[in-house]
């Protein structure tokens, strides 16, 4: 299966692997050069920019509970849209409500995107072929999130380097480190892109050729949709001098690896299925 994004999987990695390269002579010039953190475009992508990752656990959810048979993966099924939605509220949250009510919010449309998830997958006719593969994507698609969220979040604490925002709050740049020097942990959490690995959790649609005929010959379509997403929130984050370009280059490493992991553990469970039927 991955052989079928054998140009995009080497194009990519050529692509993050120059950009790291760079990075270690031009991150901070990079960063002063592109700085504005007024720029609209920049803001509306600091909001949204996430968007893929935290609409992983509300779509898998809904998934569940229709794709599976057993009683207790579809109340597993809802509890993960349940959970999921209530996090995607609390995420857009901060358009609708005053910090103060920012959890009875969240809340509240978490509870109203599932219940439209669900009231929206009652009228989709899922064929009985595709059950158990969307079942097993839906779990996949979870465990990659996870991951995802533990290792941008673990590399952050132990890298420890300085966002540049904060540096220019200092009204210097002594504090600036080059990537590939790990500060520990002292409250600095800029390498690696939060944004952009969230942003990255696009590449799941890389999956969807293995899923469903009509995306068959659409696989290059699957690869740049995601990638191009995933480069444009990139570049927000460096016009809003929240990270340096090393950052948001191994934001994007983790999640497009870690999809392309989810990708051959999801072939052998393609294999295990088909000998089992």
């Amino acid at each position: 299966m991955v052989k079928k994004y054998k140009n995009e999987i080497i194009f990519f990695y050529a692509v993050s692997v120059c950009a790291l390269i760079a990075a270690a002579f031009v991150d901070l010039r990079l960063d002063i050069w592109l700085n504005q953190p007024e720029n609209p475009v920049a803001i509306w992508f600091r909001n949204t920019g996430e968007l893929p990752c935290r609409l992983i656990c509300p779509l898998a959810g809904a998934t569940l509970f229709y794709a599976c048979e057993k009683k207790r993966q579809k109340a597993a099924g809802l509890f993960i849209a349940l959970g999921g939605s209530a996090y995607l509220g609390y995420y857009i949250g901060k358009y609708f409500s005053a910090d103060e009510y920012k959890l009875a919010f969240s809340i509240l449309w978490g509870v109203i995107i599932c219940i439209a998830l669900l009231h929206v997958g009652a009228y989709i006719q899922i064929p009985d072929k595709l059950k158990k593969p969307l079942c097993v994507l839906a779990v996949v698609g979870i465990a990659v999130m996870a991951v995802q969220l533990l290792t941008v979040e673990g590399m952050k604490y132990l890298w420890g380097r300085v966002r540049f925002r904060d540096l220019i709050a200092q009204g210097n740049y002594d504090a600036f480190t080059p990537w590939y020097k790990i500060n520990g942990i002292n409250g600095n959490k800029s390498f690696p892109s939060g944004h952009t690995a969230g942003a990255g959790m696009s590449f799941l649609m890389m999956f969807f050729p293995f899923i469903s005929e009509k995306w068959a010959k659409r696989s290059k379509l699957c690869f740049l949709i995601p990638f191009v997403y995933t480069s444009v929130v990139a570049v927000t984050r460096l016009i809003m001098g929240a990270h340096y370009l090393s950052d948001v280059a191994m934001g994007g490493i983790i999640s497009f690896t870690l999809v392309i992991l989810a990708i051959k553990i999801y072939a052998r469970m393609q294999i295990r299925l088909i000998r089992e039927v």
